[in-house]
């Protein structure tokens, strides 16, 4: 297999609007980008096991070819959310995290796990490669993939859900104090009483409201990105998708090239150590509002053993040989990958057997990460593709992601 450099662009364009006048700008923007299964079924991934954190609206890709002489992108990709698409309603952050807050007599609140709150989010892909090569035929042609993916299944352990939701509890209280302290500044009665249109009067009312975020704010919804993004006990991720190429560079000859159906399981073991302090006391801690005063943020090291299995369905049309022509094979592919990270940097292997019609065989496969930043990521693989020709994995790819800045998920506890 040829080295690879895929870049990724991750592009959010989604604004959450919640309670009026209750909220201040954050960003939700931490990263973790993964490819799409349209790209997967091409063969131009790192790995063939991955499960996305979260699915973002809009996702583009790059892939290219360090031996391409023209130095041309050799492929590019799309991937789509339509529900992530449009601004979404009735949605706080313990709705977006697949939680439910039930009220009981005392006026308490007990904390579940909508297991099939991401079944939604179902995702559409498109992928385009520009040199498409079969084995034994002397012509490179153009090929394009479509794929769907969602997560049908997404559980979080008790101690992740009361994580969110003390951490959602604690942000909401400092939303209604940094709120009241805003409506008695001179800032806020200047702009209010000021002869401008209402229009202005809203845009600079934000903007002033956020000078007044404090330092606690900011702690806390770093904590509750940390929450979201922790591996839940279990999720089942479903995806299919289907490739065709064009014979001759001519769309008339367009040829059936392959069709996957499959299922990814994952999960996760976190080996941070846990604060101390219970979830009643956190309850109990009423924060008071100090213009930018000064907390003791967590351990920002991430310290976690995730786990993959995956079976998969493909039939393949791509086979090719001069007496036959075009045959198709069908393959069962099953197998799992094992992921130490470590705050930045991540290592792990992935192994997957596949029995196929023409001859059995396996991918054995290395693959380090590492992220400069929520925005950058530096992955590497190297191994054993499937098959007994040209079966040398070596990758290199360089991921970048952008993210618009959207508004809280959080409102005032009502």
């Amino acid at each position: 297999m040829k080295k690879i450099l895929i870049l990724t662009a991750l592009v959010t364009g989604t604004t959450l609007l919640f309670s009026q006048n209750k909220e201040i700008s954050a960003e939700l923007n931490k990263l973790e980008l993964s490819n799409a299964p349209s790209v997967m079924l091409l063969g131009l991934a790192s790995s063939d096991l991955e499960t996305p954190k979260s699915k973002k609206a809009f996702m583009t890709s790059i892939v290219n070819s360090f031996s391409e002489s023209d130095g041309l992108p050799n492929a590019y990709a799309v991937e789509l959310t339509p529900t992530h698409l449009f601004p979404l309603t009735e949605m706080d952050a313990l709705k977006y995290a697949g939680i439910n807050s039930i009220k009981k007599p005392d006026n308490t609140y007990e904390y579940k796990n909508n297991i099939f709150s991401e079944a939604k989010n179902v995702s559409f892909s498109l992928a385009f490669l520009r040199n498409y090569k079969i084995e034994n035929l002397d012509t490179e042609n153009p090929s394009a993939s479509f794929s769907l993916r969602t997560t049908v299944l997404k559980v979080r352990n008790k101690k992740n859900i009361d994580a969110i939701a003390n951490s959602n509890n604690n942000i909401s209280r400092e939303l209604t104090d940094i709120q009241r302290e805003f409506e008695q500044s001179p800032q806020f009665k200047e702009i209010i009483t000021s002869n401008i249109s209402p229009s202005e009067k809203e845009e600079k009312l934000e903007k002033a409201q956020d000078e007044f975020v404090t330092d606690y704010y900011k702690t806390e919804t770093e904590k509750y990105k940390k929450y979201l993004d922790e591996k839940p006990a279990f999720q089942l991720d479903v995806a299919s998708a289907y490739s065709t190429f064009f014979l001759d560079n001519q769309f008339k000859n367009n040829q059936f090239g392959k069709l996957g159906f499959w299922m990814t399981m994952s999960s996760g073991i976190n080996l941070e150590r846990q604060n101390p302090s219970s979830a009643e006391d956190q309850n109990k801690v009423k924060s008071k509002v100090t213009i930018k005063e000064t907390s003791t943020d967590t351990s920002k090291t991430e310290k976690r053993l995730n786990f993959y299995a995956v079976a998969r369905y493909m039939q393949d049309k791509t086979v090719y040989d001069v007496a036959n022509g075009f045959s198709k094979t069908n393959n069962y592919d099953f197998g799992g990958k094992i992921e130490l990270v470590y705050n930045r940097f991540s290592i792990g292997y992935e192994f997957i057997y596949r029995s196929s019609d023409l001859d059995n065989t396996y991918r054995s496969n290395g693959i380090i990460n590492y992220k400069v930043s929520d925005s950058v990521y530096i992955n590497a693989a190297f191994g054993k593709n499937y098959g007994d020709k040209d079966n040398l994995i070596s990758f290199l790819g360089l991921n970048l992601g952008l993210d618009s800045k959207r508004r809280t998920l959080f409102s005032e506890k009502q």
